[in-house]
């Protein structure tokens, strides 16, 4: 009984460790402190200053019931490309595009659940500020 108890603790603790550390090697960090803030089916927002040619891609796990979203961008890019990627519960393509430097995104509705959001960044300079906000 014993040993099972040490081999469970030992993968919980290997499991936190990765979860922790991200798996991989993440450019935005920790020079750059990237802000995140997930709040299940409230919003998710991502915040990154004063980034300088970075690339990178980074994805998080947002949980959005209604299926319904608007994204609140207000970027600032110096040069370089930012692409974010929003996929429904489905795994359906919400949103493809850039970042803008303002104005309010609708994408289509989607299935409710599960989200993914990803960031991909290539010689990317300059300031990154978005929500997804669940409606």
């Amino acid at each position: 009984m014993r040993t099972s108890t040490r081999l469970t603790l030992s993968g919980l603790t290997l499991a936190l460790l990765t979860a922790a550390c991200g798996g991989g090697s993440n450019a935005l960090a920790p020079q750059y402190q990237p802000q995140v803030v997930n709040t299940p089916n409230v919003a998710f927002s991502f915040q990154a200053t004063g980034l300088q040619n970075i690339n990178d891609v980074v994805s998080y796990t947002w949980s959005c019931t209604s299926g319904k979203i608007v994204i609140h961008p207000a970027t600032n890019t110096t040069s370089g490309t930012i692409t974010l990627v929003i996929r429904d519960a489905a795994n359906t393509v919400i949103y493809n595009g850039s970042v803008p430097a303002s104005g309010d995104i609708t994408p289509p509705t989607g299935t409710g659940g599960n989200w993914k959001i990803g960031v991909t960044l290539t010689g990317y300079k300059g300031t990154i500020n978005f929500a997804a906000q669940m409606q």
